[in-house]
């Protein structure tokens, strides 16, 4: 694909109605509680200069917002951080597209990145506004997703995905040596007073969670500048909550090589909140993105008399581990 289609515009605009929430508050309240990548002296300077148009006309930091009012926000001189945007498409037919993702890359929208989503790069590619995620996969995880590639087909199985993605195996590589078979049942949730508000913590309250663990192969070399021994596992989801994979590695004592959240009890990520990472941080890390990769998932689409399977190896930027293929 042409990289150009993927270069974001220097003028990008935003637009949303106003919610019910927001109903009665001043314009710059808003923006000051909802949209918090911008500090209030910003956003007071942006509604004062006319970056923002509520139906069409100039606002200001005092004017009432009512419910279904219409705001656009201009961003000039647009910039977004650089991510990768190569793809491969595993499988497609009429209603569905089985495509292998990059690690790096936001499924949907983040604070800084509007353009350059997943969903936006294979909107483009397809020339379809219509292609739509049935699942996702974290920023830093990459591999297969499956998207439908009309609104119909999305509103038929989104909330019934478990009818035709039968079942979802990741790879992840973890410092130690793994047991060869681990059956993980864990309960998981979020901590309100985390420093880290996306971190999920073993909670016998929590989510009933389950994971599948196997130990494909052993690595007895080193990694840069971390010591041997290393695991390759393979992590088969029965339930999908949020961080599963990650945060039960992590308790079990073997988070997973470059998760900045749950390895070294966050510090890189809190770290990289305010600033990049520096190289030295990656070397403790031990990758610049997660080595977490959905490489296998089965699949019967309603038209399939039976299920089929669909692999892809794991990065070559990941070590090599002995005997392994997918």
């Amino acid at each position: 694909m042409d990289n150009k289609v993927n270069q974001a515009p220097r003028e990008m605009f935003f637009k949303c109605a106003v919610a019910p929430e927001w109903n009665g508050l001043m314009a710059l309240d808003m923006f000051v509680s909802r949209f918090t990548y911008h500090s209030k002296e910003e956003w007071q300077e942006k509604l004062l200069q006319g970056d923002i148009t509520l139906d069409g006309k100039q606002i200001f930091p005092e004017t009432i917002l009512y419910r279904g009012n219409v705001l656009i926000y201009k961003v000039k001189n647009y910039i977004e951080p650089e991510v990768p945007t190569n793809f491969k498409v595993v499988f497609e037919d009429d209603e569905f597209a089985l495509i292998e993702k990059p690690a790096g890359v936001p499924v949907h929208h983040t604070g800084k990145i509007f353009y350059n989503t997943f969903t936006g790069i294979i909107r483009r590619a397809f020339n379809s506004d219509e292609m739509m995620p049935l699942h996702r996969l974290d920023r830093d995880t990459g591999g297969l997703m499956l998207f439908a590639k009309t609104r119909d087909t999305a509103k038929r199985f989104q909330r019934h995905l478990d009818i035709i993605l039968l079942k979802k195996f990741y790879l992840a590589v973890v410092p130690g040596i793994f047991p060869e078979q681990e059956y993980c049942q864990i309960p998981l949730s979020e901590k309100t007073d985390s420093p880290i508000r996306s971190q999920m913590f073993p909670d016998q309250n929590g989510k009933v969670c389950a994971t599948n663990f196997r130990r494909i192969s052993l690595l007895n070399e080193n990694i840069g500048q971390l010591s041997k021994p290393f695991s390759l596992v393979e992590a088969e989801l029965e339930t999908g909550r949020k961080h599963q994979i990650r945060a039960h590695l992590a308790a079990l004592g073997f988070p997973i090589l470059g998760d900045r959240i749950y390895s070294h009890s966050g510090v890189y990520y809190l770290k990289m909140t305010q600033g990049p990472l520096s190289e030295d941080d990656y070397a403790i890390l031990g990758a610049k993105n997660q080595l977490l990769y959905a490489y296998r998932v089965l699949i019967k689409l309603p038209y399939w008399s039976e299920a089929r399977e669909f692999s892809v190896p794991c990065p070559e930027s990941w070590p090599r581990f002995p005997e392994y293929s997918v």
